[in-house]
């Protein structure tokens, strides 16, 4: 069966159809990732093939122009916006038909939801992807909402989404009719499709975290989550070797993709706060996020490892909350204090505060020295984070959210020839 799976965002976006491709692949089914640019040589380096979707996701956020996109600044990011994103835009809707219309199966993240319209004229069965809950439910709001509101107030939080497509509405109609000959989109649009097809929704996340409830359309399932395994293949240097044998064991560091507005100065607080807090820790570097500058014998810095190798040697993470390594996080059973900067980051801020695995969250734009030391003495002082992580690190160890994001997807994609 020919599938193809179209995603676009950071790192975080990409890696668990990675994880997904390579078990449909092993299963005899001919897989296509496409994805930003930046990423094709690392899908192609599992063994997969792979397109890009018309944009170098690293530099984009690198650059001046998509920091703006960052900064909160809504006039900035609307200019951005215009200037950047729409012609992407563009080239993803148009890579979406050339490289999906001969599928048998699209699965596809919500970001690239041109997937529905080719879908709409192949016939191609539609699964509808999420690395966080984004599918409506009356159990509990979108993500963007803190509280909890009743069952129909819930459900219509979810509603804004299906209004995503007005911001490009002329460039997806104009397409709609030029290339694949259909007629103009609704103007309200599900981020699953119109309802013209019946459509797979699976949510990449454990079940021990957060699941959607049974009574709930049966064309949802918490998957658990899909982890790409790549610690294997990762040797550390001996300098890293040598400050895991110096002392006790370090907190983890990073802030994965997302850039910062200033980062030397953001990483001058964060080393404050870790020689407040009397610890040791590893720096990651990332995207650009934390600086590289002089650091003290108790602070190493590394641009990035696999997380299902490094949180090994680490004694609790502190992150962005970034969906993929708070993954990580939970299943090493490791404590996780989360500092958020924008997106589903907060969302899984309170989550993990909530279920009492971590300090309250701080955010990243507000981050200085004595709130973050005292969240750190929090985070590796306080036993019931520590026990609380250890327990649900052992339900997510015992989950295979790949495989059962196979086996659901090729049942689905059997279900009219049975």
């Amino acid at each position: 069966m020919k599938i193809s799976i179209l995603t676009s965002g950071t790192r975080g976006d990409v890696q668990p159809y990675i994880a997904l491709g390579k078990a449909l692949q092993e299963r005899g089914h001919e897989v296509l990732i496409a994805c930003p640019e930046n990423f094709c040589s690392w899908v192609e380096g599992h063994g997969l093939k792979s397109c890009s979707i018309g944009i170098d996701m690293q530099a984009f956020l690198q650059n001046p122009e998509g920091r703006k996109v960052l900064s909160g600044n809504i006039l900035s990011m609307i200019k951005t916006w215009k200037k950047i994103i729409v012609p992407s835009i563009q080239k993803t809707l148009d890579i979406s038909w050339e490289y999906a219309r001969h599928s048998d199966s699209i699965i596809y993240h919500p970001k690239v939801g041109a997937a529905i319209d080719v879908a709409e004229v192949t016939g191609a069965n539609l699964i509808c992807t999420a690395l966080f809950p984004i599918f409506p439910t009356t159990a509990f709001p979108f993500f963007v909402f803190k509280g909890k509101y009743g069952p129909f107030l819930n459900k219509l939080t979810y509603k804004p989404m299906s209004l995503s497509r007005l911001f490009f509405i002329k460039m997806i109609n104009k397409w709609r009719r030029e290339i694949l000959g259909l007629k103009n989109s609704p103007m309200i649009m599900p981020i699953d499709g119109d309802g013209a097809n019946e459509v797979l929704r699976l949510c990449a996340v454990s079940p021990s975290v957060i699941k959607y409830p049974t009574t709930e359309n049966g064309m949802i399932h918490t998957t658990g989550y899909w982890f790409l395994e790549e610690g294997e293949n990762w040797q550390p240097n001996s300098e890293f070797l040598d400050f895991i044998k110096s002392g006790e064991k370090p907190v983890y560091i990073g802030f994965g993709s997302m850039p910062t507005r200033n980062p030397e100065k953001l990483t001058k607080e964060i080393i404050q706060g870790i020689k407040d807090a009397g610890l040791r820790a590893i720096l990651a570097t990332g995207w650009g996020g934390l600086k590289k500058i002089s650091l003290p014998d108790d602070i190493l810095l590394i641009e990035k490892a696999p997380h299902d190798a490094l949180f090994d040697y680490v004694s609790a993470v502190v992150h962005h909350g970034g969906a993929g390594t708070t993954a990580a996080g939970l299943r090493a059973g490791l404590p996780t204090f989360i500092c958020p900067s924008s997106f589903d980051q907060p969302y899984w801020g309170r989550l993990i505060y909530s279920l009492g695995l971590g300090p309250k969250p701080l955010s990243l734009k507000k981050l200085k020295a004595k709130k973050f030391s005292k969240s750190l003495i929090d985070l590796v002082e306080n036993e019931s984070y520590r026990s609380a992580a250890a327990k649900i690190g052992k339900r997510i160890a015992n989950e295979n959210g790949v495989s059962r994001a196979v086996e659901l997807i090729e049942s689905f994609n059997l279900r009219d020839k049975v």
